[in-house]
């Protein structure tokens, strides 16, 4: 398949599945019991979308003892700044809460980068919304772990890539962690 219908299958999928709130616990205590996430003082993580693994718990979480930072589109690049609160977030590009601080975290500086997704497979490919912001983003000075986290329902055989795609370190999900 390629990835336009990989995209337009899983959007689907994500209307028939109805057991977020319980997958998400599962992948939260994951993450915060992973070494990378104990170990790394400076922290990326996106803001989820109403169907995504949920961040706000992790973010909330991760506020009480680490640097967080979220990521902010400027046109077709993507930078990420540092918050102190949920508060520091606001209503940005495509519906989805982006920082209003302007507190810029250079990507060398990020230890462990939490990716959205809308699938994966087993080579640790994600395939995100089409606009490569994230595979942008990591392929410029950016030296930390790649911690990807998704419901065990977006794996997918194969997803397509090309040279500019990012491959991760580890995916989480609540069935398994996938190296």
């Amino acid at each position: 398949m390629d990835k336009q219908s990989i995209r337009k299958m899983m959007k689907e999928k994500r209307l028939k599945n109805k057991t977020f709130l319980l997958h998400n616990q599962h992948i939260l205590e994951k993450v915060l019991n992973h070494s990378r996430y104990q170990s790394s003082s400076t922290i990326g993580i996106y803001v989820s979308l109403k169907d995504e693994v949920d961040t706000l718990q992790i973010i909330e979480n991760a506020l009480l003892s680490h640097r967080v930072c979220v990521p902010k589109v400027h046109g077709d690049t993507m930078s990420f700044y540092e918050i102190k609160s949920l508060k520091d977030l606001t209503i940005g590009h495509f519906h989805v809460l982006e920082p209003i601080t302007n507190i810029l975290v250079e990507a060398r500086d990020i230890e462990l980068m939490i990716v959205p997704m809308l699938a994966f497979d087993k080579r640790l490919y994600r395939l995100g919304y089409g606009r490569g912001y994230y595979d942008k983003y990591m392929s410029h000075d950016f030296y930390g772990y790649k911690l990807g986290l998704a419901y065990s329902w977006q794996e997918v055989e194969y997803v397509p890539n090309d040279d500019y795609d990012q491959q991760l370190d580890e995916i989480i999900t609540e069935k398994s962690c996938i190296l």
